[in-house]
């Protein structure tokens, strides 16, 4: 029976190997990192509930020690302590909503399964955890290049043409975690020198185009520092035999880059063609669809550098624990420097910092950081002590099968490092960055020991343990499994009110609500279908009905500010409830202005959201502060034509035409020459 369970326990983190980085469902609120984290969740509860069942049929504890026991807890007890304290506890737990990677709960499992595979996990079963990884990679890469042909192009908002992000979700995502796979198959080239190595060659260059074709250049970065890492180490193992495939695999890659270009230089062709058509070309290669932060570009590093900058503010703001476990969403606004405005991504949300150090530090303080850190270096330190890289005695033991697979997870992990850089983690990179160290601890256990054996038949209590065990577990299960049916209904009732089907809408987020009732974007998505279902009514002249669902959408709105009151963008959509609900009640817009107050004590710099209260102002007719605030507005985003021209139309109706007519050339002469109701409005003031 312990062996049946063992070889349970081998098969799902087969499957969590093969089938993490290539799910995805199209149904709920978010496609990849939703439906990921969620199998390795259920993946997770069934694991754990196995190797508890081995121990209560082999009446003893099965727990191997390892190096990195220490260090783990310490990182998960710092995070506890920062949710805790966290701005968001909810948030902290289970993640920012959409993102969902990152939070305690995500943490927790994957440590389990690190200690899970390090306990119950040997060499015999490591080969095949690998060989459905690298599977995964190839039918990963396939789609990424058929993607790049244009097998899915119609089906995606962004140019996935130009920028590849396969069953991933995004190409930085991709291009991180193919850098980590890709030096497997190096190690599997040269593993036995005497047989022929062809198809590990092809595999990893098929990965380095689809690497190519994800135009991420952190990715490359975390390219050239694996390749350098893992070569390095295995010359020192293995000496002049890996030569030759060092050539052999270096020389085609190389070959690839010059064919197809990299992030960082043309191809060929566009190397020979003239210099204006080269310049052309490369400009069609670097332009992409989405916020210049996530697809890179000449912008994306300024903008780095601008919100890198907000996270240290939190960092100083909250030194010790941070603002909570991933509750950088929310708290950026209050440290938001006024160069954000500047930058063509201005209105974008950023939920994470873009640099994984950078967010530890801003969200669980230097006690987080630090721990993480240490975290990180005695991964290093194993991988080192077990590739044999630095104890010529360990490598000689067997040099190629044994010591190349963790130089390849030293290199592999390395590069997440480096990604991470510049980016954060998914799930699949997670995945990576936990279970590397688990192999390599693993590789030493030739097969399971004692704990295998067991007696024949079970006792009255082992019984009634497994009967405890099974309920849990279900009761685990159900509980996954209504958070992912939630998030079903969610997403059913937000495309419902983006269709304008707001009664259908309501009865899916209704539900949502009471499956979930603690989301509070589920709260506020349903306050927008109850709000336009009020205004519906009051069309058709049912005002007494329409002041009920004007009431039940306030009160639903006022739950989702609630329950995340540090969220400001819950405030953003409840002031614009108001406002449309002011068609049925004037005095709405009062509490429309209130509550864009509150939210600019939150975001004191986001100049939207001053514009917005500015225009609150105006429609409750408190024009000497609408005109303050829009002066304020233009003082920390200076090209802001809206504001410019808003100033410039109260200026007119005070009759101060000299002001309106120097903020209408303002606009003409910094923002827009071309601006179409700036002229008309100046030849009107100059007649």
């Amino acid at each position: 029976m312990v062996k049946r369970l063992t070889n349970i326990i081998a098969g799902l983190y087969y499957g969590l190997f093969f089938f993490v980085p290539l799910i995805l469902v199209p149904i709920t609120s978010e496609l990849f990192e939703f439906n990921k984290l969620i199998l390795v969740y259920f993946v997770t509860i069934i694991i754990v509930s196995l190797w508890i069942a081995k121990m209560i049929i082999g009446k003893r504890i099965l727990f191997r020690r390892t190096l990195l026991d220490i260090p783990i807890l310490i990182f998960i007890a710092t995070l506890v302590l920062s949710t805790l304290a966290s701005v968001d506890i909810r948030t902290s737990i289970f993640g920012y909503y959409s993102r969902f990677n990152g939070g305690l709960l995500s943490i927790i499992a994957f440590a389990i399964l690190y200690w899970a595979f390090a306990t119950n996990m040997d060499i015999n079963n490591i080969k095949k955890s690998i060989n459905f990884l690298l599977a995964s990679a190839v039918l990963v890469s396939i789609y990424g290049v058929l993607q790049h042909i244009g097998v899915d192009k119609d089906i995606w908002v962004q140019d996935v043409q130009t920028r590849v992000f396969s069953t991933l979700g995004q190409p930085n995502w991709l291009a991180a975690w193919l850098v980590a796979v890709m030096p497997i198959t190096w190690a599997f080239a040269i593993r036995n020198l005497k047989k022929s190595s062809w198809i590990w060659i092809l595999l990893s260059s098929l990965f380095f185009l689809t690497l190519l074709y994800t135009g991420s250049r952190s990715g490359f970065l975390g390219f050239a520092t694996a390749d350098l890492i893992f070569w390095v180490g295995a010359w020192k193992l293995v000496g002049r035999n890996i030569l030759k495939y060092f050539l052999i695999i270096n020389a085609l890659l190389t070959l690839i880059a010059l064919v197809y270009g990299t992030q960082f230089t043309p191809s060929i062709s566009e190397f020979l063609k003239s210099k204006e058509t080269s310049t052309s070309q490369e400009s069609q290669v670097t332009t992409s669809v989405g916020p210049a932060l996530e697809v890179g570009g000449t912008e994306s590093g300024e903008i780095r550098k601008i919100v890198w900058r907000g996270a240290y503010e939190l960092w100083k703001k909250y030194p010790i624990l941070g603002t909570g476990v991933e509750t950088f969403a929310f708290t950026y606004y209050n440290v938001r420097p006024i160069e954000h405005n500047l930058v063509s991504e201005w209105e974008y949300l950023y939920n994470k910092a873009h640099n994984e150090y950078l967010n530890y530090a801003a969200t669980t303080g230097s006690l987080g950081l630090v721990a993480y850190l240490l975290l990180i270096v005695m991964i290093i330190v194993i991988l080192i002590r077990e590739s044999g890289i630095m104890n010529h005695e360990l490598g000689k033991k067997n040099p190629i099968s044994y010591s190349l697979l963790p130089t390849s997870f030293l290199a592999g992990f390395v590069s997440i490092l480096v990604t991470n850089f510049f980016g954060f983690s998914v799930v699949p990179v997670s995945l990576l960055f936990f279970l590397y160290p688990a192999i390599t601890v693993s590789l030493e256990q030739k097969s399971m020991r004692a704990e295998e054996h067991e007696s024949r038949s079970l006792s009255q209590w082992q019984i009634y343990g497994i009967v405890i065990l099974s309920t849990f577990t279900l009761l685990l299960f159900y509980s996954i499994a209504k958070y992912w049916y939630a998030d079903y209904l969610y997403a059913k009732g937000k495309l419902e009110n983006d269709s304008g089907n707001y009664v259908l809408a309501r009865d899916f987020l209704d539900e949502a609500t009471m499956l979930s009732s603690n989301e509070a974007i589920f709260w506020d998505e349903l306050s927008q279908a109850t709000t336009q279902i009020a205004l519906s009514l009051y069309e058709e002249g049912d005002n007494n009905l329409a002041q009920v669902y004007a009431q039940k959408a306030i009160d639903e709105s006022q739950e989702s500010v609630q329950l995340s009151p540090a969220n400001v963008n819950l405030k953003r959509t409840r002031a614009s409830m108001f406002i449309k609900l002011s068609g049925l009640d004037n005095n709405y817009l009062i509490n429309a202005k209130d509550t864009l107050v509150l939210a600019s004590h939150q975001a004191p710099t986001d100049a939207q959201l001053m514009y917005n209260l500015a225009l609150s102002y105006v429609r409750i007719g408190e024009v000497d502060k609408a005109l303050s605030t829009l002066e304020k507005t233009v003082e920390i985003k200076r090209n802001y034509r809206n504001a410019w021209f808003g100033l410039a139309l109260l200026h007119i109706d005070l009759g101060e035409k000299e002001k309106a007519i120097q903020e209408l050339e303002y606009i003409l002469e910094n923002i827009d020459e071309n601006d179409t109701l700036a002229k008309q409005e100046l030849e009107e003031l100059v007649k």
